[in-house]
């Protein structure tokens, strides 16, 4: 009798212990953040984002080159719209960033286009997985209004803990509609690239990062 094949790659990497460590890093960064030493813990998030963005491309299903470029883009989109948001005011308003998210580059921090590649990729495997029926225009629609939903969570506890700071007491409107904007092409892009994409380590993610800002924003911290 013969041996059976070796397992891919795929079925070698197991979801599960994956997203135990990534749960119990979250974790630790809401009680790390909510303790004394927050500042040390905050100064994390850098990290926190790399590992989260390649734990999740590890598990993407399918060819790497078409997923490679893809983020590629989203971070160049990113990062750029962030840039000229910093340098002019436009797209989403008057803010400036702190020193919390490492180093810049044009007063932008070279790791804000991990954040948006994360999201985009996490949001829009939620928006597949959830509702698999729609369109790929109105499941890109669906992937921007999430961006827009986490941020509203994000803004208060970015603004507490001096990853970025806003001109006006309150963040404008604008802001929420640059995130849409800057979103809704980079999301329907996502739908024509790939489709039906099981990537259970994308959505702990985007629910991790949703559960980790909705604590903090209930503890005040």
């Amino acid at each position: 009798m013969t041996s059976p094949a070796p397992a891919t790659h795929e079925r070698r990497l197991r979801p599960t212990p994956v997203i135990i460590l990534l749960s119990l890093i979250y974790l630790a960064g809401v009680v790390g953040i909510a303790l004394p030493v927050h500042d040390q813990f905050i100064r994390l998030t850098p990290l926190t984002l790399l590992a989260s963005l390649a734990l999740v491309l590890a598990f993407h299903p399918g060819p790497r080159p078409r997923l490679w470029g893809y983020v590629a883009l989203c971070y160049v989109v990113g990062f750029v719209a962030e840039a000229i948001g910093t340098s002019t005011g436009l797209l989403f308003g008057d803010y400036a960033y702190g020193h919390v998210l490492g180093p810049t580059l044009w007063h932008t921090p070279l790791i804000i286009g991990v954040n948006w590649a994360l999201l985009l990729y996490c949001l829009n495997v939620v928006v597949q997985r959830v509702l698999p029926g729609l369109s790929r225009p109105l499941k890109g629609m669906i992937g921007a209004a999430l961006m827009v939903a986490l941020d509203m969570l994000i803004e208060p506890v970015a603004i507490q803990h001096d990853m970025w700071a806003w001109g006006d007491t309150l963040v404008p409107l604008s802001n929420y509609l640059g995130w849409f904007i800057v979103s809704l092409p980079i999301s329907i892009l996502f739908h024509y690239l790939f489709a039906r994409v099981h990537n259970p380590v994308a959505i702990a993610v985007a629910l991790l990062m949703t559960g980790f800002f909705a604590a903090l924003n209930l503890l005040g911290v």
